[in-house]
């Protein structure tokens, strides 16, 4: 058996050469990388906008929900008690006169709305110048007035307007009715009848807000301004008069539905504000049952 031996001038055989990307390769890779990321820059870019759309959306119609059901909640209440509507409303002053006349005052942009609290009181006694509550209502009586209280006092035939001028135990004491008039010896009402609760007036209206925009306030027994919605940048409301049609003011009087209407602003999305408009007609239910 022979073997063969390579020879001190064989040649000697080549490895397989390694060879890596070329420029041009190079940059072909790098361009097409470029065009996915910036397809799913854009995407993003999409969906960033998507969302803050939404966000604004939401945003406008949580706060356009809110703000008119707090309005309309007061409307619907204008001028009612837990006594009959066709209780007579007696006495002078600001408040009587409100109540028994324009429940719902009003212009284009501002709302002023007078009515009992919903939490109304019976009672056990009462005479011309005190009442005494009903037990297991209230722990006492400071637990629901304070002195200084405008407080709404009737039965089935009068309403009073009275204001607090001491709270002790199950007792209010106010300033006495009309006449010395004794709410609980009414041969016409009896004491069951009788019911008080706080005296409710309240002013819906837009303002600026302390970061540069505008937002829907309401201000309460002629109080300081709270701050209810923010970016609201316009109320508008319409009256519509027993019999008749809308108007831009309450002046006509007996007002039994009144159309609330908000414009609302969001972000801005491109470059443009969010603005949407939001209404409702409420009825004054102290006119309509």
């Amino acid at each position: 058996m022979s073997t063969w031996k390579r020879g001190a001038g064989s040649p000697v055989p080549h490895a397989r050469v390694q060879r890596g990307m070329s420029l041009v390769e190079l940059m072909i890779a790098m361009v097409l990388g470029l065009v996915v990321v910036g397809a799913a820059f854009a995407v993003f870019l999409s969906n960033q906008r998507s969302y803050g759309a939404n966000e604004g959306l939401n945003r406008i119609q949580e706060g356009a929900r809110v703000g008119l059901e707090l309005i309309s909640r007061d409307i619907r209440a204008a001028g009612g008690s837990a006594c009959s509507s066709a209780s007579e409303v007696t006495g002078t002053g600001s408040d009587v006169a409100a109540y028994r006349d324009n429940p719902v005052d009003g212009t284009g942009s501002t709302l002023t709305v007078t009515s009992a609290e919903d939490s109304d009181y019976r009672l056990a006694s009462a005479d011309a110048t005190s009442i005494t509550l009903e037990t297991g209502q209230v722990d006492e009586a400071a637990d629901a007035f304070a002195v200084g209280d405008v407080l709404l006092l009737c039965n089935a035939r009068k309403t009073f307007v009275v204001t607090a001028t001491n709270v002790s135990g199950q007792r209010v004491v106010h300033g006495g009715l009309p006449a010395g008039y004794d709410i609980a010896s009414d041969p016409y009402a009896s004491l069951a009848t009788v019911s008080i609760a706080r005296f409710r007036s309240v002013n819906w209206f837009v303002a600026d807000n302390a970061r540069g925009g505008t937002s829907l306030y309401v201000s309460r027994q002629g109080g300081a301004q709270e701050e209810v919605v923010e970016g609201v940048q316009a109320l508008a409301l319409q009256y519509r008069s027993m019999g008749g049609g809308y108007a831009a003011t309450s002046a006509a009087g007996n007002i039994d539905a009144v159309h609330v209407q908000l414009t609302l602003t969001g972000p801005a999305v491109d470059g443009a504000a969010m603005v949407r408009t939001a209404s409702s007609v409420v009825n004054v239910r102290a006119r309509t049952l």
